[in-house]
């Protein structure tokens, strides 16, 4: 059973790492083009970076559990 928790969890972390790949992406694209954007959608995409940041970190820590020596 912990195996299969596991394997979920590396699932969604890889799933998360290439959410979080395509967004950084979006914003190099963005800025590459010089393009022009409201401040709506950069508050959107910054968001995304970090909450996507957030649940990897949140995922990690469900896979490596941190040891105390």
């Amino acid at each position: 059973m912990q195996y299969d928790n596991i394997k979920k969890l590396q699932l969604q972390l890889c799933e998360l790492k290439l959410e979080e790949r395509r967004v950084r992406a979006d914003i190099k694209t963005l800025v590459k083009k010089n393009a022009t954007i409201d401040f709506y959608q950069a508050q959107k995409l910054h968001a995304m970076k970090n909450g996507l940041s957030q649940k990897i970190k949140k995922v990690e820590s469900g896979l490596m559990p941190n040891i105390i020596a």
